[in-house]
């Protein structure tokens, strides 16, 4: 089971990201002023360039090919990296000696960023999506022999998200390949619904961290996990996963859905539902794994199996019905 901790190291990007935030019909980080509000903090780890054929000697050459591949040293310097929207150059900056870059970008809701790597004359590129308020460290490697396209490699990449607070409309976020996206609530709701809203996110691993709920969602709202490749991550002063209302949450992971919380994991009122399918659903929480009431509903028939670590009460057969009324 892979814990939160192992993400803690980016704590002090959440820093700069407080003071963004995502929500249905607002800048969300940006400002009138146009000022940028999102973040890629990156890293060129090495490159692997092709160098002018050497002499040798004429038995040499039919074992060896003359060609001689070599790998540059680790960390890369002044390498421009410029960041492109539909053709348009947004920002540009110089990899220091370590190799590491920064472009600042204003942008509006999730967005396609073509990032172009400029060694020497040479230009090779890589496409991602950035979502608008957000912090990303990318690392990536380069090797000029690759098939055209394919020269630059996505090495290591998190995306650092503030809370999202959404009321009307919808919000669509979906990562990139191998990409770690952590939503960090810095004390609050790491995301909160109400109204109509719909949001749907899907990442190759999502973590929500230092949140009072990883998520509350009221009224009419409907929020949709999915991790296709891996798992969801779950850490909460709170409750986990909180439904009121008609609301519906539904977290569907390939591998664990792992929450940790401080009161309920799982909570539901009124006729709201949460939905859980993963292999693995772990549910460790100071108070009830699962507390439900009024026509609510948790459902976690779709977890190959279901772990209760914490010391609340053992919950009921899935789908968890909600209990009798009261005389």
């Amino acid at each position: 089971m892979t814990k939160i901790k192992t993400y803690i190291l980016i704590g002090a990007i959440a820093i700069i990201s407080g003071a963004f935030n995502i929500g249905c019909g607002s800048s969300g980080g940006g400002d009138s002023n146009g000022s940028q509000n999102t973040v890629i903090n990156g890293t060129v780890t090495n490159v692997v360039a092709s160098l002018e054929p050497k002499e040798q000697s004429f038995k040499l050459t039919k074992i060896l090919d003359i060609l001689t591949i070599v790998e540059e040293a680790r960390a890369q310097g002044n390498i421009q990296v410029s960041a492109f929207i539909n053709g348009n150059l947004v920002d540009s900056d110089f990899t220091d000696p370590n190799g590491d870059f920064t472009l600042f970008l204003d942008l509006d809701g999730s967005t396609n960023i073509l990032i172009v790597f400029d060694i020497n004359g040479t230009e090779v590129s890589i496409g991602i999506v950035a979502e608008e308020g957000s912090v990303i460290n990318l690392t990536v490697s380069i090797n000029l022999n690759s098939p055209p396209g394919e020269e630059v490699e996505i090495v290591d990449m998190e995306d650092l998200l503030a809370p999202i607070d959404c009321e009307n409309g919808s919000i669509e976020i979906t990562g990139n390949i191998n990409e770690t996206l952590i939503i960090d609530g810095n004390g609050e709701d790491c995301i909160r619904t109400g109204g109509n809203c719909s949001l749907f996110i899907n990442q190759d691993n999502l973590v929500l961290t230092n949140c009072e709920n990883c998520v509350d969602a009221r009224g009419t709202s409907d929020v949709t996990l999915f991790s296709p490749d891996s798992d969801i991550i779950c850490e909460a002063a709170g409750d986990g996963f909180k439904t009121v209302g008609t609301a519906g949450v539904t977290i569907d992971a390939f591998d664990t859905i792992d929450i940790t919380a401080g009161e309920n994991g799982l909570k539901a009122d009124g006729n709201s539902f949460i939905s859980l399918g993963a292999n693995t659903c772990i549910i460790d929480s100071f108070e009830d794994p699962v507390d439900v009431n009024g026509n609510a509903t948790v459902d976690t028939s779709g977890c190959g199996e279901v772990l209760l670590p914490g010391p609340g009460p053992s919950p009921s057969p899935d789908p968890f019905p909600s209990p009798s009324p009261l005389p």
